[in-house]
């Protein structure tokens, strides 16, 4: 047996291994870009679809009041088929009848309540009827049962409708606008971390390949 045979085996050199692969960071993915889409495609068609179904009723909303003598008569304009309020004093009585005259024509009205939750306070006068125009264009107005001045004023039901869908569009945009700013600001921060943990593991095993230090 040759000398140091069997003489105690020196320290085993360390055990070299690979780089572990530098973990993953989440990037949300560019199909977040859909949803602000979505919601900017679903504000345009709610408003243009409220816009349509309302636009008739809107003009007409923004049609002029008229104040006269029930009486005798007051000149309005109607657009045929839309509501319009009538009011009285806030001490006078309500009419029970009235009539539309278009020109050489009469044409009685009924009077109701219709949409009377949306009629607006007039100062010095009470709502007291409703009423669906027969006519569109201009007209003369008659009522029987009350005395002084009577208001007439169109429904404007359909405008404050439009200014919803106006509001609900703007914050379907607002929010599609905020998801488009988080997910650019996600994904670039997903992409920092990702390059920064690519470099160290780069680094590291730069370090591994030259091998240990000798002092």
């Amino acid at each position: 047996m040759g000398p140091g045979a069997n003489g105690p085996a020196g320290p085993a050199p360390p055990a070299w291994s690979a780089p572990s692969a530098p973990p993953v960071s989440r990037v949300p993915s560019a199909g977040w870009y859909a949803l602000p889409v979505a919601l900017v495609v679903l504000a345009a068609a709610g408003f243009l679809t409220v816009t349509a179904l309302t636009r008739d009723e809107s003009d007409a909303a923004r049609g002029p009041t008229a104040t006269g003598d029930a009486a005798s008569g007051l000149l309005v304009r109607l657009s045929a088929g839309h509501t319009y309020f009538l009011y009285v004093r806030r001490d006078g009585s309500a009419p029970f009848g009235c009539a539309v005259a278009p020109g050489a024509g009469r044409d009685r009205v009924r009077l109701t309540r219709k949409n009377s939750s949306r009629a607006a306070d007039r100062p010095g006068y009470r709502y007291t009827a409703s009423m669906t125009a027969p006519v569109t264009g201009p007209a003369v107005l008659t009522c029987q049962g009350t005395d002084g001045p009577l208001l007439v004023t169109p429904d404007g039901g359909a405008r404050f409708y439009a200014g919803v869908a106006s509001l609900v569009a703007l914050g379907l945009c607002g929010a599609a606008a905020a998801v488009s700013v988080l997910t650019l600001v996600r994904r670039g921060r997903a992409r920092r971390r990702t390059r920064a943990r690519v470099a160290g593991a780069a680094a590291r095993a730069a370090r591994l390949a030259a091998g240990p230090r000798l002092y």
